[in-house]
Parts: structure tokens; sequence; C-alpha cells
């Protein structure tokens, strides 16, 4: 993919630009004599590779200048056109105000303004930000970087200033992992990157694991103890809180007859207190009977009986002598009667009383004997002690099976340990392996880009440059560029600020080189990239430069005037005007890429 055209819904404040599929340059100004040594203009050269970023489904981010500045910059929408692998167009649009939806429109001609375009012209309108990002990645369709999206090689295509003092690794990564970049330049370069995502997996399980059994070592204390050793004492232990919860067992026994002596103590009460009210209404009853059967001999008179009748015999002498004798008569037979029924009675009472005074007896001597247990202070103390001593104990029990399982748990996570680690010596070794396949495969990838650079340095500076693959101490690919003296020995130029830029610019320009018939990006963003070189190498590198961009290798050059090169005419170089498709300026507002004064 190429870029087309970059341009906004406000002209006035972001012109547009149109790019040739070859070579670009955005040429920087300084007409003010102040600014001429000054190493920051602030005219947006590298502002722009950060709009198209930012069109490219860059993540929003609020130190982002769009953001930062957002009430400057929040009406702001910008469309960016590409060239598509498969000829067409396709047009991106994204608004500051609303930086999550996208839209995209594919269109067979270039150079369309959709600014003012209504919604039947876009293939997908307003779609959300992650969902946008999958439909232009396919509709890109790179899959020379597969299984990484289109947004990793964007990366080192608009490469900054700050983005030139390391080759493979970008600025925005230096904060990072190496995982996070490594397998990707493995995989552009030739290598497996799966071989070395595994290594990077296999390293933090390992790392997982190491910490797992540092937390289960902490578990055990600062005890210096082995399996073994636990598992003999836990057995012996074990004898111990047995025997121990034998003996508690029994008193606890002795305790829930407490419970139960308790309970029956009370029912004795109750029930003694019931017999004692039976035993004394017994004792009345029969004391009224004696009573009763004492006073039925005196109850009847049988003398005062018979001087009534011989007072009333003097009026009635015969009919009163025949009635006292059948009184008398009557009288005995009455008294006769109730003394048997009295005795009758006196005897069931009686034996009632003395059964419930043996009841009472007895339980009476029950009601002692359940009050005797309960007042054993001595047992139940002991079986406190006996308690006490049973919990210690199962504790110490507790803490040893802990102890166990913990020494368990590190001896199956070492085993794991072991095991990764041999994973780990074998992923190394096939990866090592890879390593020297790539290095000795002609026609291979790895082969082609090396050689594409060293062409390219070489061209640049005069000087080949020699790109290195090794597998370090850690099992993980390290990377590393640098110059050849003519005896193709490494030398220290690309420490050089000036020479860094041109290796890391050979490194880009070697893959898009290598890469140029397969589904990759055709274009580079290079910012700044002449700045501090010698005017010859400047002349080479504008050569190089152009000769790529006869090969199809869209380039995006950004310069300062006071950087273009004397030739060897002793004149100063200039870009043919089709090359420059913007120039920026010091000399106004209207001369920065916003048209605006500095933010």
């Amino acid at each position: 993919m190429r870029l087309s055209t970059i341009y906004s819904n406000l002209p006035n404040g972001f012109r547009r630009i149109d790019f040739n599929p070859g070579l670009n340059v955005v040429l920087g100004d300084i007409r003010d004599p102040e600014n001429r040594d000054k190493s920051v203009h602030n005219l947006g050269k590298t502002t722009l590779a950060r709009v198209i970023d930012f069109c490219l489904c860059r993540k929003k981010d609020p130190k982002f200048f769009l953001f930062k500045h957002e009430e400057m910059f929040k009406d702001f929408v910008f469309f960016l056109e590409l060239e598509t692998l498969s000829g067409q167009y396709l047009t991106i649009r994204r608004s500051v105000a609303e930086a999550s939806k996208l839209s995209f429109a594919t269109h067979p001609t270039p150079r369309r303004n959709l600014v003012d375009s209504d919604s039947a012209d876009w293939d997908h309108e307003y779609v959300g930000f992650d969902s946008g990002k999958q439909i232009l990645d396919g509709l890109l369709g790179l899959s020379a970087v597969k299984p990484w999206d289109f947004r990793v090689p964007v990366g080192y295509s608009l490469r900054t200033q700050s983005d030139f003092t390391d080759v493979f690794q970008l600025a925005k990564n230096a904060a990072g992992k190496h995982r996070y970049w490594k397998p990707y330049v493995a995989h552009i370069l030739g290598f497996d990157a799966q071989l070395v995502v595994q290594g990077y997996d296999i390293e933090d399980a390992i790392e997982a694991l190491k910490q797992k059994i540092a937390t289960l070592r902490l578990e055990l204390g600062a005890a210096d103890i082995d399996l073994d050793e636990v598992r003999g004492l836990i057995k012996i232990k074990e004898e111990d809180v047995s025997a121990l919860q034998a003996a508690a067992d029994k008193f606890d026994f002795e305790i829930n007859d407490s419970a139960i002596n308790t309970e029956v103590v009370e029912q004795l009460d109750a029930e003694l207190a019931e017999l004692n009210t039976t035993r004394y209404s017994l004792s009345r009853t029969r004391k009224r009977i004696v009573d009763s059967l004492q006073a039925e001999n005196i109850q009847f008179r049988p003398n005062a009986a018979r001087k009534l009748f011989e007072e009333a015999g003097v009026v009635f002498p015969y009919q009163v002598k025949r009635e006292f004798d059948d009184l008398v008569r009557f009288n005995r037979e009455i008294a006769e009667e109730r003394i048997e029924y009295l005795k009758a009675e006196l005897e069931l009472t009686s034996e009632r009383l003395a059964s419930t005074t043996v009841r009472i007896d007895e339980l009476n001597k029950r009601r002692q004997s359940e009050l005797h247990s309960l007042s054993d202070a001595d047992s139940v103390s002991k079986y406190r002690d006996l308690n006490e001593r049973l919990v210690a104990m199962k504790n110490d029990l507790s803490s040893l099976e802990r102890q166990r399982e913990a020494l368990l748990g590190i001896r199956q996570k070492e085993t794991e340990l072991k095991k990764l680690k041999r994973e780990l010596e074998d992923q190394n070794e096939a990866l090592q392996n890879n390593v020297d396949q790539q290095g000795a495969k002609e026609n291979g990838r790895y082969i082609r880009v090396r050689a594409a650079l060293a062409d390219l340095c070489n061209q640049f500076l005069g000087h080949k440059a020699l790109i290195t693959t090794r597998v370090n101490a850690e099992g993980h690919l390290d990377f590393e560029a640098e110059f050849l003296d003519t005896h193709s020995h490494p030398t220290s130029e690309d420490d050089g600020k000036s020479y860094k830029q041109a290796l890391c610019a050979a490194y880009d320009l070697a893959i898009a080189k290598v890469l140029l018939r397969e589904d990759f990006l055709r274009f580079v963003y290079h910012d700044g990239l002449l700045e501090g070189m010698d005017d010859r190498i400047k002349l080479n590198m504008i050569k190089v430069l152009r000769d790529l961009a006869d090969q199809g290798i869209q380039q995006i050059l950004t310069v300062i005037d006071s950087d273009l090169p004397i030739d060897s005419d002793g004149q100063k170089f200039s870009f043919d005007d089709d090359e420059v498709v913007r120039t920026l300026h010091d000399g106004g507002p209207e001369g920065r890429l916003f048209n605006s004064d500095i933010w």
C-alpha cells in the first residue's frame, strides 16, 4: 500500500497533500535567520507523520497532540487516501471529536474529495475503533506480516527522529518488553517467529512457577525441613492426637453424664415435691381416720338417749319403750359398719403412706448421689486441660499437614519447572537451528535483507553494514546492525547519530525492497533523514532514494532547506518540483502544517 492523498474538512487549517508514488519531499524553508541554528523548528514535518499515523488507527492517547490541544483541533476531520496492493484506492475518515469512529470508502480512481460525501459513498461508516481496525486490516491485505496486523509495520514505516536511535527497536517499544517487538522483527527477517514467541511464553511460565514455589516456601516459614521428615512427624502426631482424643471422649462422656445428672436432679426435685405433698395429704387423711375411729365409740351415748326417752315415755310409755330399743340396735349396727369402713380406709392409707415414704427415701438418696457427681469440679478441670492439649496438638498436626502439602506442591512445581527448563533448552536449540538454517539459506529472506542492507549502506556511505542475529544466554534473539570497514571488520560508526540514521533508513528500505513482491507496505516515511550528514553522503542517499522510488518504493522524506547538500558543481541541490509535495516555512502561521501559531 502507498499513501495517495491526505486532506481535511478545514483546508485553511490543514492543506491537502497529494503524494507521488515515488519520492515525496516535505521541505522546510527556514526564512528567519535566528532559526537556522535551531534543531527544532516546529514547522510540522514530524507532525505530518503523526497525522498519517492518526488516520491509520493510532490508538487515542491524551498526550497525542490532537487531544492534548483538543480545543484547537476538535473541528478537524482528516481523510487519508491509500493506494492498496490491488490497485484500488481506499479513503479513511477519522475526526478528532469522534476519534473512536472510523469510516472507509473504496474507489477505483485517486484524488477523490470526500469531505462533502454522503453515506452512500462510504462502504463502512462510523464503525467502532476496534472493528474499524479489523476492517482496515482486511482491506489492506498485508499477508506478509501475518499474524500481526498492519499497525506493526506502519510503526517502522513512519520513522520519526526519535526512532533513529535503534535499527530494530522503535522508540515506542523502548520501555516495553522485548517480546512486543522481537518476534515481529524475527518474522520480517525470515525467522520462525513462533519459536521466539514460545521462548517468551516458556520463560513467563518458568517465572510464574518460580513465584509459586517462592510463595509455597513462604508458607513453610523459615523451617528447614524436608518432606520425609514432615511425614514422620505427622504420623507421630496423629497417634498422639488419637490417644488424647480417646481420653477426651471418655471425659466427654462424664461431662455428658453431668449434664444428664442436672436434669435428673431437677426431675427428682419435682417428684420429691409431689411425693411430699402426697405424703402430707396421706398423713392428714390417716389422722382423720384415726380420730374418726376414736370418736365413733363415744358418738352415741345410750344413757343420755335413755333419759330422753324416759322423759318422753311419761306421755307415750309403750311406744317410746319399743322405739328406744330399736334406736340402740340401729345405732349399734351403723357404728359397726362405719368402723369397719374406717379401718379398711386406714389400712389402705397407711399402706400408701408407707410406700410413699419409702419412695421419698429412695429419691432422696439418688438425689444426693447425683448432686455429688455434679460437685466433682476437679474432673471438669481435668477435662478442660485435656481438651486444651488436644486442640493444641491438633493445631500442630494441621500445621504439619500444611507443611506437607506445601512441600508436595513445591515438589510438583519443581518437577514442572525442570520440565519447562528442558522445553526451553529444546526451544533454544530449535531457535538456534532456525537461525543457522536461515543464515545459510541462499535466497532466503534473511540473506536477501542482509545483502540489501549491506548494499544500501555501501551506496550511502561507501561502507557495508552487517545484520547479525544470535541467540543470547536467555534463549532470546538479539539483532544487531553495524558498519564494516574495508576489511569487513565492525566499526563504531553506527554509534554516531547521522550514521545510525543512515543504518535505520537502510534497514527500512532493505525490508521494503526484499518484500516488494509480497503483500507488504510500499511506503517509508523518514523524518529528517539527511540531518547531520555530509554533502557526499546526502547526495548518495538522494540518488539511492530516487532509484528505490523508481522501483516502486514510495518514500516521504522531510528535510530542512539548510540540510540540502552542495553538489560537485558547487550548486545547492534542489529537488524537482514534482518531488516536493509540501513546503513549510517559519515566515508566519500560514507556513506551518496547520496554518497556525506554535501550540
